[in-house]
């Protein structure tokens, strides 16, 4: 039976809880960006669950795994604010998103989306991060909050998906 390394979904929720003390509203004046183009149809000889876990397998939960420890970085940088440290982190998270989008398609068409969307919203965040700590602008750090709640709940469909399919 395959088991993972981090808890990513109590990764992801103290970092959601903690970076909503950057602030709530977000306003942008910034054009929407399109996902990756990530999935593709999945193969005849495998069933969809394989075909995920071959994902998975094949650099997908490397992929999570390092997003998530990205997001804590995230969030130790943010508490206390560290504008340096979350330069840094939110530079890494940003290389991080840029890795997965360029990886493997994801097989499962449902997934696919749903990692699309995280990875996109997750860049989103951490290039309004990026913004924040550069700027102190508390609107890049309100839209980093928001970017960031929105791509941490796809993450965690499917983070909690795979898990579901390990454990089948």
């Amino acid at each position: 039976m395959r088991t993972r390394k981090i808890t990513i979904p109590a990764i992801l929720t103290i970092t959601a809880i903690a970076l909503t003390a950057c602030g709530t509203q977000t306003k942008t004046d910034e054009p929407a960006r399109k996902p990756a183009k990530t999935s593709h149809k999945p193969t005849a000889s495998k069933d969809p669950a394989q075909q995920f876990l071959d994902w998975a397998d094949n650099g997908g939960s490397e992929s999570i795994d390092t997003i998530a420890t990205d997001l804590g970085a995230v969030d130790k940088d943010s508490h206390p604010v560290d504008l340096a440290g979350l330069r840094e982190s939110c530079s890494t998270l940003t290389a991080d998103i840029e890795a997965a989008q360029g990886g493997d398609p994801m097989p499962d068409k449902a997934m696919a989306k749903r990692w699309d969307l995280a990875l996109e919203h997750l860049a989103n965040s951490a290039t309004a991060c990026t913004e924040g700590s550069i700027s102190e602008d508390q609107a890049s750090f309100d839209l980093m909050a928001s970017e960031m709640d929105i791509g941490i709940k796809h993450l965690n469909a499917v983070n909690k998906h795979l898990d579901e399919v390990i454990a089948s």
